[in-house]
């Protein structure tokens, strides 16, 4: 377990110096404020300050961290969940970690620094070591959406292998044995057992596998350029997007390419919201259960409060399909 000692160590500067960045009692240059906090990073160090300050007063206030408060689908979870705590006298601190991972840290260290009771997080990736070292120092942690990872965690999300597979057997009984699936990064579990469910349906149905028709757009800022490609090189018969994000970007592209949609080219989404029924044709959709993710993240989170010392909680909820104009029916 790290030390102050050693976080002085690796940035190269004295405990004292240390200590007033992290208090923020006396001022420290940015250069080497930064030198601290980036070995603190490194280091997944938790001053002993915030760790005592877990084992102290209730203050009836929650912390949640999300990779990106402009994505519809989290913007979502935030309102379920800031609701499910002011319904049970809590209130909700709400931070934004633009997916990434050093922000992340800083955030939930800011949030344990302010004596939040409790933490739901959906993570930039798999299972951060920093979480486990929070939760052993006393502060409740649920992990939401991208749960990937084994340890003492609680973990709430959607079986992402079967919603996939759902969603790929559906484009199959329409007649599509082409289907390009869409995703953000492989980097994350929760993606990664999408594109197995997806493969696990192609193989069930007798489709060849093709690497090159799985396409890794990027997590941040997608590419339009590679589902450009990928539709020129490909043609396919049907598009799977794996997030709302890529669902938004083959429209794009499927109209840059002025191809018939859906007469030319289908698409699947995942994820629902208003937008999927605005313009024609109306989005078929893999459709999370936001509501039920919310409700079960906040429940575990405010059990453990009120004294729950069971195991570890991993839960997994099924996800339903909306089929509508956007995939047509071929052969």
């Amino acid at each position: 377990m790290a030390t102050i000692k050693d976080v002085a160590k690796l940035a190269g500067v004295s405990i004292a110096t240390v200590s007033n960045v992290l208090n923020g009692r006396r001022y420290v240059s940015p250069e080497l404020r930064s030198a601290v906090l980036q070995a603190v990073r490194t280091l997944g160090y938790v001053p002993n300050g915030v760790a005592q300050s877990l084992r102290s007063r209730k203050t009836q206030t929650l912390g949640l961290i999300v990779p990106d408060i402009t994505n519809p689908f989290f913007n979502g979870l935030v309102r379920v969940l800031e609701r499910s705590a002011r319904d049970r006298g809590y209130q909700m601190l709400l931070s934004n970690s633009e997916e990434n991972a050093e922000l992340e840290f800083d955030l939930a260290l800011a949030l344990a620094s302010r004596q939040v009771d409790g933490l739901i997080v959906i993570p930039t990736q798999d299972s951060p070591e920093y979480l486990r070292k929070l939760k052993a120092d006393g502060l409740p942690v649920v992990l939401l959406d991208r749960i990937g990872g084994e340890d003492d965690l609680d973990r709430v999300g959607v079986d992402n292998f079967q919603a996939a597979r759902v969603g790929t057997e559906f484009l199959i009984r329409q007649g599509h044995r082409e289907i390009l699936l869409l995703v953000s990064t492989l980097e994350l579990s929760n993606i990664r057992d999408r594109v197995e469910g997806y493969r696990q349906a192609l193989a069930a149905a007798g489709i060849p596998q093709d690497p090159r028709w799985v396409v890794e757009c990027g997590k941040d800022a997608p590419s339009l350029e590679a589902v450009l490609e990928a539709i020129r090189q490909r043609r396919p018969t049907a598009i799977f997007a794996s997030t709302n994000r890529l669902s938004l970007l083959a429209i794009q592209a499927i109209r840059r390419l002025k191809l018939g949609f859906p007469e030319e080219i289908s698409l699947l989404g995942f994820d629902d919201f208003e937008w999927s029924t605005l313009l024609e044709p109306y989005l078929s959709a893999v459709v999370q259960p936001i509501e039920a993710l919310g409700f079960q993240a906040a429940q575990i989170l405010l059990d453990r409060l009120k004294g729950d010392t069971s195991p570890p909680k991993r839960v997994l909820l099924a996800c339903d399909l909306a089929g509508r104009q956007s995939v047509r029916r071929i052969g």
